[in-house]
């Protein structure tokens, strides 16, 4: 099984370093980690900072665990890919927290919100059968296109 660890553009040490400590409870597993400018190094698995294909990545993971940042969580919905996500409290907003919380209710991910339930979060990926998430199109593009070209 092979899992990827994705923190976007902002460091989230505590999610790379809580991941990297049980993975030699998950002996089948393969793991790679994109820690932005972390601080933490994995010892456990392969890691780089940014990468321009990160798609590569998501497509080749069977589970992918990432920070809680609006546009992760979308591509990883329409990749229709098993998703652990991770809100990072540190940041100052709370967004992530609102998405992820949502995005859990709804079954369209796993919530990992307590680092002391990393490991039996990942064992659940293993059998997760998520709610296919639907897009909605943005519905006012066009009403808001035709206002603009009417005040010109």
């Amino acid at each position: 099984m092979k899992i990827f660890i994705t923190v976007g553009t902002t460091p989230f040490n505590e999610l790379i370093k809580n991941v990297d400590n049980i993975t030699s409870e998950f002996k089948d597993f393969s793991f790679i980690f994109q820690i932005a400018k972390g601080e933490y190094l994995p010892k456990n698995g392969k890691f780089f900072d940014f990468i321009s294909d990160i798609e590569h990545y998501y497509n080749d993971a069977d589970i992918i665990i990432t920070h809680a940042g609006a546009g992760s969580i979308y591509r990883l919905l329409e990749l229709k890919k098993t998703i652990i996500v991770v809100p990072n409290m540190v940041r100052v907003d709370k967004h992530q927290n609102d998405i992820a919380t949502y995005m859990f209710k709804h079954n369209h991910v796993l919530l990992l919100d307590d680092f002391n339930n990393t490991y039996n979060i990942l064992e659940k990926g293993n059998n997760f059968q998520p709610t296919p998430f639907v897009k909605k199109d943005f519905f006012v593009k066009d009403d808001i296109i035709k206002f603009i070209k009417e005040c010109i």
